[in-house]
């Protein structure tokens, strides 16, 4: 039996993959897209089209969807403390879309990290009999973490964000050649870097990168270190970008 290989480049609550899409996925040689038309939500009785589709409660509509998995602990925390939902949105999704394509192998890009292991644990409780693998950041010459977001940035914000990669590689050196090795310097130092570059910090975190739980040392596990920051945007508002690295446990 020919395997089924699920490679989640993004994740919207609306599964419309976008002509950009249809490029870079054309381009790594995939041989089916799938797109439902309903975006993988419940069809309303007596009602055609996208018009009935009512994905969630706040719509007040008596068929509304009101099913969700939620994955407790690993939602918290990072991205999901100032999107308190949107990885119960992430997770309900993710979990039709397997059950609809059964996969034998997702890929999950690791920029994402959160995301990665948070649906590595869900396939884990939930035995789906889907081997999840995480795909390493992909870059820009430069090293900013690639993003179709980029595209959104001001020329001064795009060198700006150009910190954030500066800000973990800065990280990393420092926690290898033990010039820095206390977990609160590090974050203070992170944050301050982007701060300078004219970025808004979301978060600056040190997790466990297996469990993502809080550390209080960097020489008992390996250590994610994630950041979540906003940019200007060109004309109005802000871009938030996302980036991460993992530091090896320090070595007696």
């Amino acid at each position: 039996m020919k395997q089924v290989l699920l490679n989640v480049w993004y994740l919207y609550l609306v599964c419309v993959c976008q002509v950009w899409d249809r490029q870079q996925l054309q381009k790594a040689g995939c041989a089916a897209i799938f797109e439902p038309a309903s975006s993988l939500y419940y069809q309303v009785e007596g009602q055609e089209g996208d018009t009935g589709n009512v994905a969630g409660l706040g719509t007040g509509h008596v068929d509304a969807h009101e099913t969700w998995v939620t994955v407790e602990r690993l939602q918290q925390g990072l991205c999901g403390g100032s999107r308190p939902h949107f990885f119960r949105g992430v997770a309900t999704v993710v979990t039709k879309l397997f059950h609809i394509v059964e996969p034998d192998v997702a890929v999950f890009g690791q920029k994402d990290y959160q995301q990665w292991r948070l649906i590595c644990r869900m396939v884990r409780d939930l035995d789906f009999p889907i081997k999840v693998l995480g795909m390493p950041i992909a870059r820009e010459p430069d090293g900013l973490a690639m993003s179709s977001r980029n595209a959104r940035l001001s020329p001064e914000s795009r060198k700006a964000a150009l910190s954030i990669s500066a800000a973990l590689n800065w990280a990393m050196d420092a926690v290898m050649e033990r010039k820095v090795t206390q977990p609160k310097r590090i974050v203070e130092e992170v944050k301050q870097q982007i701060t300078a570059a004219g970025g808004q910090v979301d978060y600056v975190e040190l997790r466990d990168a297996d469990n993502l739980q809080p550390i209080t040392d960097l020489s008992q596990q390996r250590t994610l270190l994630a950041v979540a920051t906003w940019f200007p945007a060109k004309g109005k508002g802000t871009v938030r970008l996302i980036d991460n690295t993992v530091l090896e446990p320090l070595k007696e």
